[in-house]
């Protein structure tokens, strides 16, 4: 048994989002304020129903419906329409909770509660459906009625005129929802029984909600939730008491609490050390004793103990988990000085942060286990959230963790000895660490958008369903995303580029073109394999800048410099394959802005650039890069001429070339020759000797870069919202 997915309606930004569950542990990823913890709110909120939802829970888009009910509600009585009434009017806007459970043969009776029809049901999924709604519409309605009367007599007063005439509460149905314990009052979690059939997919129809409401929570028995949210505050406790931080002694105090056995399960081992704590409480009694026995007496002469009265007698209490309570239980011995320790303060925030993590997945664990020998039956799903693993681990740490996470969960022989039990995992990261050991099968991606009403909302793509039965291409994206620990997940934007060299500038080229307040991930992947990462990149829809050289070359295939009117085509696979039909040269010159940009991507390419080589030239010559490097010095011609310009590197061999050089075209077929045959230049080189000059800030990039970034901030700008 084990959960297969969950679709979240009207939480939040989450107004329509389909998540699936891996089998063992899915991890959410995305930009910040995806609605990555909305997600893991949504699914503990409704599955326990310990929390107090608040307006705030309820969709933005759905706030002026809400008040379109009250307005109506508000009519003349003979204008009055029933229907107003019937609970259901309030399902498309209230937060909701669509779980599905997956079971495997033998498991049905489990759940026997939840089997809508044993005519239909196939006998492999049950659904669930938790909803936030009113308890009764017609109280919630009268309490409504109420409270605008109230303010309409104040409005129709003197006084409220002298004063300005002030807006009175409720403004309207979402104002009455908001104040006090309104929603509390009037609001409720329902469960209901939904046909698992119905579950389409990524993007299924919501089925209408059934009348028949179930008695209690019927997740009560079935899953049990534990979380580690990312607000933990597992802080420095410099300067702080016991009492102030959650200590690595408190926490393993609570997991001996929860790991400890009933008395009629001790061991030998068990008894041996109670026996211990009996001899320590013993001594403890007479040096105790014998300490307070001055005052002791001394409380004789104001009469106490008098008639009646209980006498003092001082016992220590000694249990094993209070041992673990003091600051220095838990300490940090130096490697190879096992009798030189530190108190646990001493010893890092991330190593603690670490240690705290596992310890709560051990007490979640052992919490869980545990009630097999108690008379309540346990749940067969351990729901587990973790947030934010990464933060206060330094980066092998968080690799370390997400590959032992669901070991220690299991770790348990109960759990392993009744293949029933079942344990998943569910983490939120916003670090390529921590998924650089992932696959994309397990990876759910959150995704920012603007409905019809230009409000944020929230969408959710698997990842695993990205490149089909392409294996190949999923296998060198996976790969490369792991090797190269690119952030390609958390950006708002990324920009591939096909070298070091545009890798190492590009980023100078952000700042400048307004991009600076955005976080834009810059990735080489070379021009022959940027197209790999289509399917990734259309899927997540991530606004992408490809910056491609257009590599010029024969029909035949040969490269050539890059002109015009020649019949040349481009070799960029890249190119080639997002503009589809548009690889000879003349037409990729000749295209609009517009026409470069598919949905969420735009291509830049090199364009011709019209040079000025010397003065004595009357009219400036339209010269056509091959490459970044050429269009940069081109682009910067006076800035790479100057005497002050340092002479390190390949930058020695620009100056040197643009020395001797009589026309730009003499100067762009040395750099081509260069380029081509790689030696006396290195790009790399290149980019690095740059960073040593004054003047490196003033470098401006080449026009099909700047375009290109002019149109990611536009995009970014409009949230994606222009074509």
């Amino acid at each position: 048994m084990r959960i297969g997915s969950v679709h979240i309606r009207n939480f939040r930004k989450l107004k329509n989002c389909h998540i699936e569950f891996a089998e063992k542990e899915t991890v959410f990823v995305g930009a910040n304020n995806s609605g990555k913890t909305s997600a893991i709110s949504a699914i503990v909120w409704f599955v326990k129903n310990t929390e107090k939802f608040t307006l705030k829970e309820f969709s933005a888009t759905n706030w002026a419906k809400i008040n379109e009910i009250g307005e109506k509600w508000l009519k003349k009585p003979s204008e009055f329409d029933e229907k107003l009434l019937n609970g259901h009017l309030w399902d498309d806007v209230v937060p909701s909770l669509d779980l599905w459970i997956e079971l495997e043969d033998g498991e049905q009776y489990r759940v026997s509660h939840l089997i809508p029809s044993l005519t239909t049901w196939k006998g492999k999924i049950v659904g669930v459906r938790s909803q936030y709604q009113p308890k009764d519409t017609r109280k919630l309605l009268t309490a409504y009625e109420e409270a605008k009367e109230k303010a309409t007599k104040l409005e129709s007063t003197e006084e409220w005129e002298k004063a300005s005439r002030p807006k009175l509460f409720p403004q309207d149905l979402c104002d009455f929802l908001r104040k006090g314990s309104n929603l509390k009052d009037f609001f409720e979690v329902k469960y209901y029984v939904i046909d698992a059939e119905k579950e389409l997919g990524e993007d299924p129809g919501a089925q209408a909600t059934p009348d028949d409401v179930l008695d209690s929570n019927p997740f009560t028995e079935l899953i049990r939730v534990d979380a580690i949210l990312a607000s933990r505050e597992f802080s420095d406790p410099e300067g702080q008491t016991d009492n102030d931080i959650d200590t690595l002694s408190k926490q393993f105090q609570q997991y001996y609490k929860a790991s400890r056995k009933a008395e009629a399960d001790l061991t030998v081992n068990d008894l041996e050390l109670l026996a211990g704590v009996f001899n320590a409480n013993r001594t403890y009694d007479q040096q105790i004793t014998k300490a307070f026995e001055a005052p002791v007496e001394e409380l004789k002469n104001i009469n106490y103990p008098g008639f009646q009265n209980p006498s003092i007698t001082l016992r220590s209490k000694i249990q094993i988990e209070e041992v673990m309570k003091h600051e220095s239980a838990v300490q940090f011995a130096i490697h190879g000085q096992e009798d030189l320790v530190l108190p646990e303060k001493y010893n890092g925030l991330g190593y603690r942060n670490l240690i705290s993590i596992y310890l709560k997945l051990l007490e979640f664990r052992e919490r869980w286990s545990a009630q097999t020998n108690d008379d309540k039956t346990i749940e067969p799903i351990h729901l587990v959230f973790i947030e934010e693993p990464e933060a206060h681990l330094h980066a092998q740490a968080q690799q370390v963790f997400v590959k032992k996470a669901y070991e220690v969960l299991c770790n348990n022989k109960i759990i392993k000895g009744n293949p029933w039990l079942t344990t998943q995992l569910v983490l939120s990261t916003h670090s390529n660490h921590v998924v650089n050991g992932l696959d994309l099968n397990c990876m759910r991606y959150f995704k920012r958008q603007l409905n019809d009403d230009n409000l944020p909302v929230s969408l959710v793509a698997n990842l695993s369903k990205t490149f089909g039965t392409d294996e190949e291409t999923k296998r060198f994206v996976t790969r490369y995303i792991r090797l190269t620990h690119c952030d390609f997940f958390f950006a708002d934007a990324v920009i591939l580029v096909e070298g070091r060299a545009e890798k190492i500038l590009v980023p100078n080229f952000l700042a400048k073109a307004g991009l600076g307040s955005y976080y834009v991930s810059v990735i080489e992947v070379n021009g022959r394999h940027a197209y790999r990462f289509r399917d990734l990149i259309e899927r997540i829809g991530i606004a992408t800048l490809i910056v491609a050289d257009i590599d010029a070359s024969h029909p035949g295939g040969k490269s050539v410099l890059t002109a015009r009117g020649m019949g040349y085509v481009t070799g960029n696979w890249t190119i080639k394959n997002w503009l589809q039909s548009k690889d000879q040269i003349d037409t990729l010159f000749s295209m609009e802005a517009r026409d470069k940009v598919i949905k969420n991507v735009r291509i830049a390419f090199q364009t011709p650039i019209e040079v000025k080589w010397s003065d004595t030239e009357e009219e400036s010559k339209e010269i056509c890069p091959y490459t970044f490097e050429d269009a940069l010095v081109f682009t910067n011609l006076e800035l790479f001429r100057q005497n002050g310009l340092s002479k390190k590197g390949a930058a020695t061999t620009i100056a040197n070339v643009l020395k001797r050089c009589i026309s730009a075209e003499e100067f762009q077929n040395e750099i081509y020759d260069k380029l081509k045959n790689s030696y006396g230049f290195s790009k790399a080189d290149f980019a690095i000797s740059l960073l040593y000059e004054e003047c490196f800030s003033d470098l401006k990039a080449p026009a099909y870069i700047q375009e290109g970034l002019e149109w990611l901030k536009s995009y970014l700008d409009s949230d994606g919202s222009q074509k």
